[in-house]
């Protein structure tokens, strides 16, 4: 097992993400394809940020405190089809270890609010960093708007009363029932299943949709 350490969080416009790890010591990197609410929750723990309501891995992070266990370390131990396999390895309030099965992105999320180490099989690793497309850049800030600024982006969605006018420049039901016919697009058919892949985790798919994506956007 190699000691890794979270190196950055890269953002895409194309709704996917990534968490890229570096060994502590020596040259391996690990690069894996995460979501939003992940790529989020990651970096706001890296960065030292403490969000204004707790997030869920804030909440689980506080769970496990009341229980009295805590996170030894975490590991990524496999990969497999293109999905990484990892552990949460705990100790309880009586000094036993257990081990719980994980995405690694939730892993990582809970093992900076643990301080606790993370791991990497030396089967999963790679030897320099790989370049993603330019659309890829440094997430500047994933940490989001605060609970009041959701209040205050919130739309409303009671929409006008029977009887009155709809406002200047708004959809009609004939419009939405014109658009809804328009067949999907092979482009937007490769976006969904690329998102699906990617909430599943399942990287190579989600490699070869977005090089198809690359593609379509060169023709």
């Amino acid at each position: 097992m190699v000691e890794m350490e979270v190196h950055r969080v890269q953002v895409s416009s194309r709704a996917y993400h990534r968490v890229v790890l570096h060994a502590k010591e020596g040259e391996a990197n690990l690069h894996i394809v995460i979501g939003p609410i992940e790529a989020r929750a990651i970096s706001m723990a890296h960065r030292g940020q403490k969000p204004s309501r707790p997030l869920s891995y804030d909440m689980a992070h506080a769970l496990l405190d009341e229980a009295g266990a805590r996170i030894e370390q975490v590991a990524i131990i496999d990969l497999q089809d293109g999905i990484y396999y990892a552990e949460i390895r705990l100790l309880d309030e009586d000094g036993r270890k257990r081990v719980v099965d994980s995405r690694p992105s939730d892993a990582i999320a809970l093992a900076l609010r643990s301080d606790a180490p993370i791991f990497a099989d030396e089967s999963v690793l790679e030897d320099e960093e790989e370049d993603w497309d330019e659309e890829l850049e440094l997430a500047t800030d994933l940490s989001g708007p605060s609970v009041d600024e959701e209040l205050e982006l919130a739309t409303d969605l009671s929409g006008p009363s029977v009887d009155e006018e709809p406002p200047a420049g708004a959809v009609t039901l004939d419009e939405l029932l014109a658009e809804s016919e328009h067949p999907v697009t092979e482009r937007e058919e490769l976006e969904k299943r690329l998102q699906q892949a990617v909430a599943e985790e399942a990287y190579e798919e989600a490699a070869r949709l977005r090089d198809r994506l690359s593609q379509m956007a060169k023709d």
